[in-house]
């Protein structure tokens, strides 16, 4: 890759329920799709991916990396948006480039003057919580909630919900809310990923997995019956 600044990117996230996908080409021209995905994004991710490369006139064997958001989300979103991303980066040996949610949410809110807790729904009864402030995220500072101690954690700061409604779990809320700045954006993970790829910040494709703190049930069970075999 002779310029990483004027490099063709793919980008995919579906770490929410929306199918993000962005590319960029041609030093600097963007196109993206967001479309909600009802069932599986797996249902959808390849054609979507194909009808960018139509608009844009190019072929996958342009491309010089891939981005991927790589959560934490949706389980069985992230494991789709990575299972696309390194096949595609090891059918065209190319490198690929992972951005975590709080990256996305901590660029996104890089202009907000207060500190803002950002939160990712896990399941029925907990959350993942991380600060973001002055555009920066740490990941050791992120950690698993239950929704009802979320107004102790969160106490008086700003939030910020990732792909879902806040109010419907902490009816009464008062803390100003930046939900609507943190929404998945394919042009935001281009950009980031590109910053990335000037740096060499690439990822290691055969160690690469989504940001999880915790297994899913499914990964669970499948380890406890490789376990009895």
């Amino acid at each position: 890759m002779n310029n990483p600044e004027n490099a063709n990117l793919l980008a995919i996230d579906t770490s929410t329920k929306t199918l993000a996908l962005g590319l960029r080409f041609g030093g600097d021209r963007l196109i993206k799709s967001s479309e909600m995905v009802e069932k599986s994004h797996g249902q959808l991710i390849i054609k979507k991916i194909g009808e960018l490369f139509k608009s844009a006139a190019i072929k996958k064997q342009d491309l010089n990396a891939i981005v991927v958001c790589t959560g934490p989300g949706s389980f069985t979103g992230l494991r789709i948006g990575l299972a696309a991303a390194k096949g595609m980066a090891q059918a065209l040996d190319i490198p690929i480039i992972d951005v975590s949610t709080f990256e996305m949410a901590a660029y996104q809110l890089r202009s907000a003057e207060t500190p803002v807790h950002v939160i990712v729904p896990l399941n029925r009864d907990e959350c993942i919580v991380g600060k973001v402030e002055h555009g920066c995220s740490r990941w050791e500072q992120v950690s698993i909630v239950r929704y009802e101690a979320l107004p102790e954690t969160i106490r008086h700061d700003a939030v910020a919900a990732v792909g879902f409604d806040i109010a419907q779990k902490i009816p009464g809320l008062t803390n100003e809310e930046f939900s609507s700045r943190v929404q998945p954006d394919a042009a935001d993970l281009l950009y980031l990923g590109g910053e990335k790829l000037i740096k060499g910040q690439v990822a290691d494709i055969l160690t690469l997995e989504p940001r999880y703190l915790q297994k899913s049930q499914a990964e669970i069970r499948f380890e406890q019956n490789s376990k009895k075999q």
